[in-house]
């Protein structure tokens, strides 16, 4: 029976082995981890302003979003934190008319996003997707539509007419402060929980597969608000705020 260095030996040779046939040998395999990077680094946050007219932000990250409304009509502020494993993404920003879109670009690596944190004219409509961060919508009157495939989705004091609130995994918890004319919220696994005002009338359609279902809002066939909410695992509750 082989001593314990040979084991270790036949062990490294069968890794060896295997990387082979993946790739083209151990050193290569080591470089291509050396490459890709490891770790988490992130380079100080930089805050720009658009002084171009913007009635429509789109923005889409592996990060986190933050939008705030204010008063008035511009300018709009971003502020861009990146996170990455080796080489920083590269940002940029277009304006298109008057919609707004944020983006960037990664070198391959094992991590790359940017989280943004961004502060619009109150009536704007966003377009906002954080695909493994939270979306924190605040103030906001124009319409919004959020996506998240892991994290939550966070809304207050909206006055928006629409919302449409999508993550995979991960939680919604909306308030509004004036009765929307539409609101749709669904999440794979997640609690949803929308708040709007006690003094309308809504059309409710809400249900939890798996979850206890609530619903504490008047109800009438004929309302123009319109609520649906849908989680299959997690309680949904539709709430006077």
């Amino acid at each position: 029976m082989a001593g314990v260095p040979g084991r270790a030996a036949a062990l490294a040779g069968a890794v060896c082995a295997l990387t082979l046939l993946a790739a083209t040998g151990c050193s290569s395999f080591r470089s291509s981890l050396k490459q890709i990077g490891a770790g988490v680094h992130s380079t100080p946050a930089k805050t720009y302003t658009v002084t171009a007219k913007v009635t429509t932000l789109t923005v889409n990250t592996a990060g986190s979003v933050t939008v705030t409304g204010t008063a008035g009509s511009g300018p709009v502020t971003v502020t861009e934190t990146p996170t990455y494993s080796k080489t920083p993404p590269v940002t940029a920003h277009t304006v298109s008319g008057t919609t707004l879109t944020l983006g960037y670009t990664c070198k391959t690596q094992l991590l790359c996003s940017v989280s943004y944190d961004i502060k619009v004219p109150r009536g704007t409509a966003v377009h906002a997707e954080g695909r493994e961060g939270s979306v924190t919508l605040t103030s906001l009157s124009g319409p919004v539509n959020a996506k998240t495939v892991t994290g939550v989705i966070t809304a207050t004091g909206l006055t928006s007419p629409s919302a449409v609130l999508k993550s995979g995994a991960g939680g919604i918890d909306a308030m509004f402060t004036a009765p929307p004319a539409s609101v749709q919220a669904s999440t794979d696994a997640g609690t949803i929980t929308i708040a709007v005002p006690g003094s309308d009338t809504y059309q409710v359609s809400a249900r939890a597969v798996v979850g206890v279902t609530t619903v504490k809002v008047r109800h009438a066939a004929a309302s123009p608000h319109v609520i649906t909410a849908h989680s299959d695992l997690g309680s949904v509750t539709v709430t006077s705020s």
